[in-house]
């Protein structure tokens, strides 16, 4: 009989642990993008294009966008993160860090993961060389902004209209060129549950790579050894092949 108890209390915790792992931070992320898609049907539809949750090929992978706003300007590149906490971080770092109380977490920076995204639109489109595009990263979650320092809006859910608003003030393209390079995404939009699960199984196993990396004091950007400096902010761990490769972690 208590054998039997250990084992339903194994099986209990390993799917207590896989939520809290695996499918909750999903449907965080996934509400996160609703209330932002939420406001950006606010739109006129006679100014702009939005679409929402858009995976694309990227090389031999793929990649996923949260959300897309073609307008007269260009393109709008729009990252969603639904965090807590403060969160701190620089565009040009690799990783940025949210604080809960005394608990510090590392999250991709944001910036850099929506550039991706931006090369992969450029990637399908390439007869529209002269297009412009706008990133912007929006924290839809209740998270406070700290010590931000980006030349990419980095905003809350309640500014995006006003922030795409008051961009959108360039007559670059016509609805007609609009509704073409809309339809251009949507063309190479893949929606097979398959790709898809594929596409997250793929940035989970990236992830945990970069991890193991890290603990081996390996840089997951070039490869080299990753050894221990001093600097302004105090101990951190940098790439041995600096500045060819400025990649960085604090160590945690």
């Amino acid at each position: 009989m208590e054998i039997l108890i250990i084992i339903v209390f194994l099986i209990l915790y390993g799917i207590l642990y896989y939520l809290k792992k695996k499918f909750i931070p999903r449907i965080i992320g996934t509400y996160g993008e609703y209330k932002v898609s939420s406001r950006l049907k606010r739109l006129n539809r006679k100014d702009y294009i939005v679409l929402n949750d858009i995976l694309l090929k990227k090389n031999n992978s793929t990649t996923q966008i949260d959300h897309i706003v073609v307008c007269k300007s260009g393109i709008f590149v729009i990252e969603t993160k639904n965090y807590k906490g403060w969160i701190h971080g620089h565009e040009k770092s690799e990783y940025w860090t949210q604080t809960i109380y005394k608990k510090k977490n590392k999250l991709f920076n944001p910036i850099k993961q929506n550039w991706i995204h931006i090369y992969a639109l450029k990637n399908i489109l390439p007869e529209h060389f002269n297009l412009k595009y706008f990133p912007i990263i929006v924290f839809s979650g209740s998270g406070k902004l700290r010590n931000i320092r980006s030349s990419v809006p980095v905003i809350y859910k309640r500014k995006i209209l006003n922030t795409i608003r008051k961009t959108n003030d360039q007559n670059n393209l016509s609805f007609e060129q609009m509704k073409n390079i809309s339809e251009a995404i949507l063309e190479k939009n893949i929606t097979s549950q398959k790709e898809n699960r594929q596409h997250v199984k793929r940035v989970t196993r990236n992830v945990s790579e970069k991890k193991k990396k890290r603990r081996l004091k390996i840089c997951p950007k070039c490869g080299n050894k990753l050894i221990n400096k001093n600097g302004k902010f105090g101990n951190f761990y940098g790439c041995i092949n600096f500045p060819k490769c400025r990649y960085t972690f604090n160590g945690k």
